[in-house]
């Protein structure tokens, strides 16, 4: 009923197949251990990305290549999650760390949603990643609002963190300086932007910081800013609707590393396929 709902709604966005080819499978999605993938991000490691799955597993994130076939799976030590829904990753004094982000709250029972913040572990590592290196950051949204999100993405040039509501009527944009001050824990987000449509699932900032990616069940939307412009004015445009085949539960998607395209995964409700998709650029889009 949702898909049907979204897919009836008349977004507000420009339509423009000049940006991203339409999707191509790369593999699918068969190993028993990933049943609800809500989360991707490229690996450092070309070729791969992390993901993890929604509520019911654990503190676990997964390594995959680009056939969608399992590598390792890696667990946070002493870390118990509630409703884990994105992954990202953020460069802090020249080393990579992931964050696997804490934030479902559908029952809207949660006041404080969490982040995990780890170095970036390699195929070679130890597949538990130690308690002594993962930090714990608590965010709340403005207000008594006990909001839900999916979504989370770090922009590259500041390291601002950026997290998108889903329920609200239009789902609205919200950041905080997280990464900015290694001894604050906890920190209550700041409006930015409201957005034309709801129900985000999705979202992503590409490796230069010039733009930004975020999907709903239904579509995925397509922002670019210019130089010197925050992101605060640049959602205030129109978005770019983006060719999309609807997946059966599409709640994940990442750039790659080298401004080449995107990706896009999905879960597997009711025993449907998902695959790895791969949304190439357009060759008169590349970014510069």
């Amino acid at each position: 009923m949702i898909v049907l709902f979204l897919s009836g709604l008349r977004i507000s966005a420009q339509n423009n197949k000049d940006y991203f080819k339409t999707q191509i499978p790369l593999g699918e999605i068969t190993d028993p251990q990933l049943k609800e993938v809500s989360g991707i991000v490229a690996a450092h490691e070309e070729g791969s990305f992390w993901v993890h799955n929604d509520s019911g597993d654990g503190a676990n994130i997964y390594l995959i290549n680009r056939q969608a076939n399992l590598l390792k799976r890696f667990t946070l030590e002493g870390v118990t999650v509630t409703d884990c829904e994105d992954i990202d990753r953020v460069k802090i004094d020249g080393k990579i760390y992931l964050i696997l982000a804490d934030i479902g709250n559908n029952l809207g029972k949660r006041t404080w949603a969490s982040l995990y913040v780890f170095p970036e572990p390699s195929p070679q590592d130890s597949s538990m990643i130690s308690i002594k290196n993962i930090k714990t950051i608590f965010l709340k949204f403005p207000g008594q609002k006990r909001l839900d999100a999916e979504s989370i993405m770090v922009d590259p040039r500041d390291n601002m963190l950026y997290i998108v509501s889903k329920r609200e009527f239009r789902s609205t944009v919200y950041s905080a300086p997280v990464f900015r001050n290694k001894n604050q824990q906890y920190f209550t987000l700041d409006k930015v932007a409201e957005l034309p449509f709801t129900f985000a699932t999705a979202s992503a900032i590409n490796p230069s910081g010039k733009e930004m990616l975020i999907k709903n069940i239904t579509h995925i939307f397509y922002w670019k800013r210019n130089s010197g412009e925050s992101w605060q004015k640049a959602l205030n445009r129109k978005p770019i609707e983006v060719p999309y085949k609807l997946e059966p539960q599409g709640e994940a998607l990442t750039f790659d590393n080298n401004n080449a395209g995107f990706y896009t995964i999905s879960e597997r409700p009711f025993g449907l396929k998902s695959y790895l998709y791969y949304f190439e650029r357009c060759s008169k889009s590349i970014d510069k």
